[in-house]
Formats: structure tokens, C-alpha cells, sequence
């Protein structure tokens, strides 16, 4: 049995892409491959896996008018397209599984074309137009908010699963000691968010002394210019990049992020309450609309970009700490929903597909 997975670009479609094969290498003699963008962080994680990663030419679209970019990219689309042609060829897998980002648009299209079952996963409850486009053709589509659900024009092989997440949040972390102070862990996604580390830094500033311990995750590209003339604080921890998430978000109390889908999922399972600051420019604004989701259903504050500030984020983050009912009742909101059973729901399709697969092979 052989399942190639694709996603890439941030570790909200990386992340789910490794669950995923994190459960399907439980069935004996399941051989799982990844093919992701060269040089990429799919890179980075996969191989820290231990899985054979293959990597293809490919970028994004622009989201601005054509241009000469287009063109560059277009072509680097096609030569992704062969790429993923032989790559299929060679490997023949039985599966094909795209997690989302650019780069499994080539990888989940090659395979429909050479009549190979796919599947997709959709993290949004805004899906993108090339999970949209390709769900067209996919054997099933696994969604994680139902709200996206409306926005394929074909309905028959949506199926609502929740967002796999990785075993780290599943099993039972060691909890730490109870201490007298609360703990915030504050991200932006895999790469950071700026206008967080703009209200983060604003804080740190402003303030000589926090009534809480701080945990800040920068982003790597963003971490020289946050730590430039910062003062040393005792109750602050300031790192560029972690792959520490599931330890630190269950040592926190309170978890500062953006309304990636993954993040969501993982907060929901450590019923954490959460505030929230979508990033203002994901493709089809998709964060704000999984932060509206989890806001409708109390499970979290929401704060858009253009209104944040150190003040306001201060002020949101001092009336959960005051208040703990309202960081209670949060967490439960959060929690109520996760689906625990999101990861193994998808396997157990997927192996449906490569059996169907075999009965037609053999019959």
C-alpha cells in the first residue's frame, strides 16, 4: 500500500498532512511518501519525520493582476506538472492526499488525470479556490468546519471529519506544577505574525512589570528585529521558532494566535481559551472566517488587525486573567469542538479507497 501526501507553504497544511500519515503508518505494510516545494519547511518537517520527501518545482499564484510573475508562475506550474507526472509514474501510489498550499495542485491534478483516487482535506471554514477546483474530481473531501461546506458546488463526497492533529495533543502531556501566575503563550503560525509582534513588543515596552509569564514565538524572520533593544524581562521567554507547540500550549493558560484552522484544532483539544488575530492576508481572508466560528461559539476573543494595538491586546488580556469563570467556560467551548477521532475517521477512508482500489484490480 502506497499513499503519497501533499500540503505545504505553512505548518497549518503541513501539520495535518503528517497526522495523517502518522495513523495510516500504524496499518502494516502502508509505505507513505511526501511531495512538497524544494527548500520548502514541508521540507524541514518531513524529512525530520523520517519520510521520503520528493520535491517538484512549483510556486504561488500572484493575487494581484498578471504580470510577468503570472507567467513565471504558470510555467513553474507546468514544470511542477511533469515533475508530478513522473513522480506518480515511478511510485504508483493508491492514493493521492492534498492538505492544501499551492504546491499540491500540481500533485492531487496529476493524479486525477491519471486516474488515481484523491482526496482532499480542507482546514477552512473559507476553502481556497484550488481545493474548491480539485474537489471536483476527489474521491472525498474532508472538511473541518461545516460552514465550508457550501462553497463546493459538488456536495456528494463532502464529508465533515474535523481537523487531524498530531498525537502530541491527543495523548496526555505531564502537566507542570501550579504556580501563582498565569501563563500566556502568544504565535502567529509557523512564520510569525507581525502585527502580533508589533502589539507583543508594545506591551513589553510599555510595561515594566507583567502580571503574568510570557511565552512569545516570533517567527524566524521576524525575531532580530523583535529582540533589537528589548530589555531583559524575567517573566518574558522570547524564541524565534518552536517545535515545542503541544508542550507549550498545554503549560499556557491562555493562548495568543492567529485563527489558523490547525491552531483552532489544537487549542481545541487542550481546551484552552484563546484570543484571536486573524491574519488579514490569507487567501480568501479564510482566517477570519475560522475566528468567527470559534468567536460565535464563545470559545474565543476576536481581534482583527486593523484594530490591534498593545493597549487593546493588554486591556483583552487582563479581563481573562481577572476573570476565571470566563477562561473556563472558554476552554469548554473550545473543547466541545474538537474531534479527537478527526485523524483515524480520515485513515479509515482512505484504506476504504486503496481496498476498493484492490477488489477492482483483482476482479
Amino acid at each position: 500500500m502506497r499513499v503519497i501526501l501533499s500540503g505545504g507553504g505553512t505548518g497549518g497544511h503541513i501539520m495535518p498532512a503528517l497526522a495523517i500519515a502518522e495513523e495510516l503508518l500504524k496499518t502494516e505494510g502502508m509505505e507513505i511518501y511526501y511531495v512538497g516545494k524544494e527548500g520548502s519547511l514541508e521540507e524541514e518537517l518531513v524529512q525530520r519525520e523520517g519520510i521520503k520527501f520528493y520535491p517538484i518545482p512549483v510556486e504561488g499564484l500572484p493575487r494581484k493582476k498578471v504580470s510577468a510573475q503570472t507567467i513565471h508562475t504558470m510555467y513553474s506550474l507546468f514544470r511542477g506538472m511533469r515533475a508530478c507526472g513522473k513522480i506518480l509514474k515511478e511510485l504508483k501510489p493508491d492514493v493521492v492526499i492534498g492538505t492544501g498550499g499551492y504546491v499540491c495542485a500540481p500533485v492531487v491534478l496529476k493524479a486525477q488525470q491519471l486516474g488515481i483516487p484523491t482526496v482532499l482535506q480542507e482546514q477552512n471554514a473559507f476553502p481556497g479556490k484550488a481545493n474548491r477546483f480539485l474537489a471536483k474530481k476527489a474521491n472525498f473531501v474532508a472538511l473541518n468546519f461545516k460552514e465550508a461546506k457550501v462553497y463546493f458546488n459538488r456536495k456528494d463526497n463532502l464529508v465533515y471529519t474535523g481537523n487531524p492533529i498530531r498525537k502530541q495533543f491527543l495523548e496526555n502531556i505531564e502537566k507542570t506544577e501550579k504556580k501563582d501566575r498565569l501563563t500566556l503563550l502568544s504565535f502567529g503560525g509557523s512564520g510569525g505574525q507581525e502585527s502580533t509582534n508589533n502589539a507583543i513588543r508594545e506591551i513589553l515596552d510599555r510595561e515594566e512589570k507583567l502580571p503574568f509569564d510570557l511565552i512569545h514565538i516570533t517567527g524566524r524572520d521576524y525575531y532580530d528585529d523583535f529582540m533589537r533593544d528589548l530589555k531583559d524581562r524575567e517573566e518574558a521567554t522570547i524564541y524565534p521558532f518552536s517545535m515545542e507547540i503541544p508542550r507549550l500550549m498545554n503549560q499556557a493558560d491562555i493562548v495568543i494566535a492567529s485563527s489558523s484552522a490547525m491552531t483552532l484544532a489544537e487549542i481545541s483539544a487542550l481546551a484552552k481559551p484563546s484570543i484571536l488575530i486573524p491574519k488579514a492576508y490569507t487567501a480568501g481572508n479564510h482566517q477570519v472566517f475560522n475566528g468567527k466560528s470559534y468567536e460565535s461559539q464563545g470559545a474565543s476573543i476576536l481581534i482583527y488587525e486593523e484594530d490591534l494595538t498593545g493597549e487593546l491586546l493588554y486591556d483583552t488580556i487582563l479581563r481573562l486573567i481577572e476573570n476565571e469563570n470566563l477562561r473556563e467556560d472558554m476552554g469548554q467551548a473550545a473543547h466541545r469542538l474538537a474531534n479527537k477521532d478527526a485523524v483515524k475517521n480520515i485513515a479509515e477512508r482512505v484504506l476504504d479507497l486503496i481496498h476498493e482500489k484492490e477488489k477492482k484490480t483483482h476482479s
